[in-house]
């Protein structure tokens, strides 16, 4: 009987051009999820720097960004997050455009725009 040989799959010319495309790919993976990770670890370090506006004795105060007034990374702002903020409440359901008691970035960038031209903030 005769030994059959075995052949792998991938000559070893195949593997020199697949390994560099898997290293690519993985890195690019990397840049997508590290980014996603560091959202999460900085938000409670930006929740920290909109102190300042949540201590205004009026009420108003500076405008926090959607990161800072998305205080538990979810992706959406709601009124609950924006309980120390009473001017940017006043318009919350005008902007609220799902009507769901949330807030997406696109919607908090209008709250951010009505509350302007109200006059609340600077």
């Amino acid at each position: 009987m005769k030994n059959s040989n075995r052949t792998m799959p991938y000559k070893n010319s195949q593997l020199s051009k697949i390994i560099p495309i898997a290293v690519v790919m993985g890195l690019g993976m990397a840049l997508v999820i590290n980014p996603a990770n560091a959202e999460k670890s900085t938000s409670n370090s930006l929740h920290s720097q909109s102190n300042a506006a949540e201590n205004a004795g009026d009420g108003k105060g500076k405008l926090p960004t959607f990161a800072e007034a998305d205080t538990n990374g979810d992706h959406y702002v709601t009124k609950r997050e924006l309980q120390n903020f009473p001017y940017l409440l006043q318009t919350f359901d005008k902007v609220d455009a799902g009507n769901d008691g949330k807030l997406e970035q696109h919607e908090y960038q209008n709250l951010e725009m009505e509350t302007k031209r109200a006059g609340e903030v600077d």
